[in-house]
């Protein structure tokens, strides 16, 4: 490698670092695919990170083949360390209580993705990571719980 080909490859590796490219740390953490009531369906992302991210341009989608309910996060959101953002569908999609949810971001890169969610249970149940944040890509990472949009994720015994 040449010395201009090494100084290139260190410049890129110095720009990918200082903008968080590498080792994004927002997760899909809760999902909401059958609200109590009326409702919307909601998706809660969490940055459990040590810097705040900015998520402008990226989109959560709801998934269920043929179906896609895109979330399109607006100009100027950023999740600040260790917070959350919660990401609202709308009152005029079905009532379908399927699907998986996907975060891609502003690039187009997808940065992550649940499994087949099943949510037949009309109540304020969802499932979410627990512990808060843990991203292991197993299904074992989701818990059945009482929803907390907007907070960190705990057990409870259903009533």
């Amino acid at each position: 490698m040449s010395r201009t080909e090494l100084n290139v490859f260190i410049s890129v590796l110095f720009i990918v670092a200082i903008s968080g490219i590498g080792g994004c740390a927002v997760v899909i953490n809760e999902v909401e695919l059958n609200p109590a009531g009326n409702a919307t369906k909601w998706v809660e992302l969490y940055n459990n990170g040590e810097d705040d991210v900015e998520v402008s341009g990226w989109v959560v989608s709801i998934v269920n083949t043929p179906w896609i309910g895109p979330m399109p996060i607006p100009e100027g959101t950023v999740i600040p360390a260790k917070g959350y953002y919660v990401a609202e569908g709308s009152l005029q999609w079905g009532q379908d209580y399927s699907g998986y949810v996907t975060l891609v971001d502003a690039g187009g890169f997808k940065v992550d993705e649940t499994h087949l969610i099943t949510d037949d249970g009309d109540s304020d149940f969802t499932f979410g990571r627990y512990p808060n944040g843990v991203d292991t890509d197993q299904k074992s990472d989701w818990k059945l719980m009482k929803a907390t949009p907007g907070s960190q994720n705990l057990l409870s015994v259903r009533t």
